[in-house]
């Protein structure tokens, strides 16, 4: 369960993010890549206020997450009530690891009403908060959160209440250096925000079974408004029937901004769509008026070739293929792009 728990909790503060060059919105228009990456030191995110200067530069890439946002399902409404919308992350595993965040936004005011993943669901009855948009530097705000969670220990279904704080600051901006990890180097103004969450979890109304508490950094590129870096440092202190675990556990994530390979810089994920994403037998896609698929080729994640297509690029008949996360690389006249599904 700890580990599930983990996950969520890292699934719930990816996403509570902002810029000094104020965000106008929550979750991503696009599908976005996100590298899993290591440091081989402790970085040092301590340093708050303007004209902050950030280096890690030792950094290594070992996994991918790709986030996309989809409409909530009639179940996910009811079970989640008040959700307009869903994040799913997919983590780059056979079978591939989904994960969902809920989110509730009413006229810009953006509140997460839950979290699930195989094994463990968070629903936040009390949701949290983070404020209405646009955001800016300067920017804070506490709030309560409580609510239910279901999961289980070596088997056993476990099931209680879950209260706390979710205290969000707009706390820096400055300049941030990532060295190249195999997706390039980074180097760019960025504001920042800092997230604590601190949970409380009780089984049966009356047994607390340990506190987790969540500290994030989101670092956001000032041009573009786009998310550029996240971290997240959680430390656990649970004592669940016997199975005792205190630990400090840290995830580093860097955007993939070398999705696109084209000479003008002009193509955006969002001039293609895939649809249904996860799909069971065919997959369909969209372009913009301005671009034309010209060929693409459906891959698996260690590069073998399934699909070659050159023509009747609109829908794809992936009844054939396994299970699993899918690569489909495609050539349009505005330059090369790379988009990932799901068959299911």
């Amino acid at each position: 369960m700890k580990q599930q728990l983990l996950y969520v909790l890292l699934l719930f503060a990816s996403y509570f993010s902002f810029a000094q060059a104020p965000i106008n919105q929550f979750v991503n228009d696009t599908e976005t890549d996100y590298a899993i990456i290591d440091s081989t030191v402790l970085l040092d995110e301590s340093a708050s206020g303007a004209s902050v200067t950030w280096n890690f530069t030792s950094l290594s890439q070992v996994g991918t997450n790709t986030d996309t946002n989809v409409a909530p399902s009639a179940g996910e409404q009811s079970t989640y009530p008040g959700t307009t919308e869903v994040l799913v992350v997919t983590t780059d595993v056979m079978p591939p690891a989904e994960s969902r965040l809920f989110i509730r936004d009413v006229a810009n005011q953006i509140s997460i009403t839950g979290a699930a993943q195989e094994g463990l669901e968070l629903n936040l009855s009390n949701n949290a908060t983070l404020g209405t948009f646009p955001l800016s530097f300067g920017y804070s705000n506490a709030d309560t959160v409580s609510g239910t969670f279901a999961g289980s220990v070596d088997g056993t279904n476990v099931n209680g209440t879950c209260s706390g704080t979710f205290i969000t600051d707009v706390d820096a901006h400055g300049t941030l250096n990532l060295n190249d990890f195999g997706l390039g180097p980074y180097s760019g103004s960025v504001t920042r925000i800092k997230t604590v969450l601190d949970v409380t979890l009780i089984v049966a109304g009356i047994f607390n079974i340990g506190t987790v508490t969540q500290t994030g950094y989101y670092y956001f590129d000032d041009s573009d408004g786009s998310l550029v870096f996240r971290t997240s440092t959680n430390e656990f202190d649970i004592d669940a029937f016997g199975n005792q675990f205190m630990d400090t556990i840290a995830l580093y994530e860097a955007q993939d901004r070398s999705t696109l390979s084209i000479a003008n810089n002009t193509l955006q994920l969002s001039d293609i769509k895939l649809f249904p994403n996860p799909t069971a037998n065919v997959l369909n896609i969209s372009t913009s008026d301005l671009n034309t698929i010209k060929s693409l080729q459906i891959t698996d994640l260690n590069g073998r070739t399934f699909i070659k297509l050159n023509d009747n690029f609109e829908s794809i008949n992936v009844s054939s293929l396994q299970s699993g996360l899918y690569l489909i690389q495609m050539k349009t006249s505005e330059g090369n792009i790379t988009k990932r599904f799901i068959k299911k």
